[in-house]
């Protein structure tokens, strides 16, 4: 009878187990709480003025590097309890449970230098754990969406943080974030309203209007602006007045170049239209039309023969023909339409932008590239536009598409216009 020789074993040996699979209770309160703590503890000087408030925040972040808490999970926790002082409710609200952190932005002074003290110490988290940058865009939306619940003097503290935050490129996602305003409830009081303008007022204070731009359009905002306004207050002068108060002038600015984009659409696709009909409409009917829309819409005439020129040039037909015969078809449809043109080619800088836009036709359509001197000719000759105008474009008034193989192409007629010009100097003299 055989019997099976016992393995082996180590005494008081523990079989460790894969703990992989165990679930970790969720406790948001004691990580708010650790948070609390661990900054009070760091806390190196007293005293409410900047430089205390910065070496207080920064010892607080370097003292959390150093604790084992799980940042991963309760990220959005951390942030509440730097921008609120605790964890946050629903509606915005600090639970009562707990301690709270008494350095908070809600209870910062409001002005930017001191809110940059907590944005500074934003970035050095998010910098030593990017997995944090979604947290703090969730808190933010948290926020933002709980605005009404807060006093003006806490909108203006949040609107400069966020400015901050976006400025210095902290890696939010302005489409995740700044959209969050926009809710129904809060807009019909003007909530919404006073943070964009305490937020646009702080940006540009320090960035670039084109800078804001990107950030709008990467929110999906830049031609939505109207939708922060009340709805009995959802128009273009109320929009001008109450941002022109707020000495938000490129913001002016800004939307009324979005709103003449969109009526210049308009604009060309009625014009369109009228050239394409069968028969073509009369020019008188095409200037009328367009005179109307620029009263009603307040639009400049270097947009409007900009765009007239458009809609001219594509009529031209340029598949299958020469530089000869598309020369012809452009002379013809200049002398058609040359009352249209001068009509609103009637300065100096409508003329500057009329040849510009030539300039960009050509370049954009490679069979017009050897035509431009002989359209600018033509343009001469038809008196739409002068010779100081040619003149000041071939100097410096150019664009840069293909800016010197114009001008070469264009020297002889500048050099003619220029001996023109010297002849009839030397006839005045005599």
């Amino acid at each position: 009878m055989s019997s099976k020789e016992e393995k082996p074993t180590l005494a008081g040996a523990q079989i460790k187990t894969r703990k992989r699979n165990i679930a970790v209770p969720l406790d948001p309160q004691s990580f708010a709480t650790a948070v609390v703590d661990i900054f009070d503890d760091a806390k190196e000087v007293e005293g409410d003025d900047q430089a205390s408030l910065e070496k207080n925040l920064q010892a607080g972040v370097k003292a959390l590097d150093g604790a084992e808490l799980d940042f991963s999970r309760y990220g959005e926790t951390l942030f509440e309890v730097l921008f609120a002082g605790g964890r946050m409710a629903a509606g915005g609200n600090v639970v009562e449970e707990g301690r709270h952190l008494d350095t908070n932005v809600m209870r910062t002074p409001p002005d930017r230098a001191t809110v940059m003290s907590f944005v500074k110490i934003f970035q050095n988290l998010v910098r030593r754990r990017p997995f944090l940058i979604k947290a703090l865009e969730n808190t933010l939306v948290k926020l933002l969406r709980s605005l009404d619940f807060y006093s003006a003097d806490v909108w203006k503290k949040l609107a400069i943080a966020t400015s901050r935050i976006f400025a210095n490129k902290l890696g939010v996602l302005p489409d995740r974030v700044l959209p969050a305003l926009l809710h129904d409830r809060t807009i019909a009081k003007g909530t919404p309203l006073e943070f964009i303008t305490e937020f646009f007022q702080d940006y540009l204070s320090t960035e670039p209007i084109d800078d804001l731009v990107v950030l709008l359009r990467k929110a999906r905002l830049d031609e939505r602006l109207l939708d922060f306004f009340p709805p009995q207050k959802r128009s273009l002068p109320e929009l001008d007045a109450h941002f022109q108060a707020a000495g938000l002038k490129p913001v002016v600015d800004y939307t009324k170049k979005k709103v003449a984009e969109v009526h210049l659409e308009e604009l060309k696709a009625s014009m369109a239209e009228m050239l394409a009909a069968e028969p073509p409409f009369p020019v008188a009917d095409l200037i009328s039309s367009a005179k109307g829309k620029k009263a009603e819409w307040q639009l400049l005439d270097a947009d409007i023969v900009k765009t007239i020129w458009v809609v001219l040039i594509g009529t031209v037909p340029t598949t299958g023909k020469n530089v000869q015969q598309i020369k012809v078809a452009v002379l013809k449809t200049v002398k058609t339409y040359s009352k249209l043109l001068n009509t609103f080619a009637n300065s100096a800088r409508a003329e500057a932008a009329l040849i510009n836009q030539v300039q960009i036709s050509c370049y954009e359509d490679s069979k017009m590239l050897k035509v431009f001197a002989d359209i600018v000719r033509i343009l001469y000759d038809q008196e739409i536009a002068g010779e100081d105008t040619i003149l000041y474009w071939y100097k410096k008034g150019s664009q840069p598409k293909g800016r010197q193989v114009f001008q070469r192409d264009l020297e002889p007629f500048v050099k003619w216009l220029e001996e023109a010009e010297e002849e009839e100097d030397e006839d005045d003299e005599e």
